[in-house]
């Protein structure tokens, strides 16, 4: 997977004409893939794997050329979309919109990598942008919470016909999803960012990537802030105040997992161990708040005794 990831990097990488094509064709494909083959698991576990595709091109293209070379092959991208959305469903709009909402975080993010060559910053520059995403879905689209929890309601059938705990269980899962919506976004964000300058690393023979990470740290006031709104979110009846904890938690989550790559990469059967770590991090949403708050405390506390110390690699 990761040798089929680089040699499609390297094709992309080899000229303006090549980004947009392929840049261009996963977006559309993300678009298009559900509506033509239908709503089902595969159906969207493509469309996802090619919007993710499109994406981290985009933030390779922005790391290793600048954001010129990023906005031509985005720019190409928004045009297809948009005619072929003009014609086969007569929404041109999904275009503009696919820009702002796909990539404009991944151009912020990727430039703010490029310039800085820190990866602290980029994560806070995200966690910033999350907060003014939550500030936005509580002010401007304050009702989507009960909207979604309507859409649910019609698709189980009539609510006077169903298990009154069933409805009550699925309502609280959108809830829950409401709450968590920005967090998530911010999480695939990073993610897409932090995958595209690994691939910058290995397409420089460069191990520049992993000792930046190994070094994460986003620092104490940003740890100070994190303790403070992980307390406040326990007010009651404070929606926008655990939106913004479950925020730092996902970004403080990335410094705990530093720590734990740090203490185990050196060992033997180290795959293993971070393979059962990865796993019970998806799995259970204790392992998420643990981690986050190891990272927390890392900033004064100092698990890792020892700084990963950069080389010149690390410029790449």
């Amino acid at each position: 997977m990761g040798v089929t990831m680089l040699a499609l990097a390297r094709f992309t990488l080899k000229g303006p004409y090549q980004a947009a094509a392929v840049v261009g064709l996963l977006a559309v494909l993300s678009v298009f893939i559900p509506p033509m083959v239908g709503a089902n698991i595969f159906g969207l576990l493509v469309a996802s794997l090619c919007m993710l595709l499109s994406c981290t091109l985009v933030g390779l293209i922005i790391l290793t050329q600048g954001s010129v070379s990023g906005l031509k092959a985005i720019g190409v991208s928004m045009l297809g979309i948009t005619l072929v959305a003009w014609a086969l469903i007569n929404a041109p709009e999904l275009g503009l919109w696919t820009g702002l909402v796909q990539w404009l975080p991944i151009i912020l993010l990727s430039q703010t990598l490029r310039s800085s060559k820190s990866l602290a910053l980029t994560i806070l520059v995200g966690v910033l942008l999350g907060v003014v995403a939550i500030a936005a879905q509580y002010l401007i689209w304050g009702s989507i919470e009960n909207e979604m929890i309507t859409q649910t309601l019609q698709r189980m059938g009539q609510a006077e016909q169903l298990d009154r705990q069933l409805v009550e269980r699925n309502t609280q899962l959108v809830r829950l999803f409401v709450l968590a919506l920005v967090a998530m976004a911010y999480l695939v964000i990073v993610l897409i960012v932090l995958i595209a300058r690994w691939m910058q690393a290995s397409l420089a023979d460069s191990h520049g990537f992993r000792q930046e990470f190994y070094a994460l740290r986003l620092g104490k006031p940003a740890a100070a802030v994190a303790l403070v709104l992980m307390v406040l979110s326990f007010w009651p009846s404070q929606a926008w105040l655990l939106s913004l904890a479950f925020l730092v938690v996902i970004a403080f989550m990335f410094q705990g997992i530093a720590v734990v790559h740090s203490k185990l990469g050196p060992r033997r059967q180290a795959r293993l161990m971070l393979g059962l770590f990865y796993l019970l991090l998806l799995v259970f949403p204790q392992v998420v708040a643990l981690t986050a708050v190891t990272g927390v405390i890392d900033n004064w506390l100092v698990f890792r005794k020892k700084p990963v110390k950069s080389d010149d690699e690390n410029k790449l």
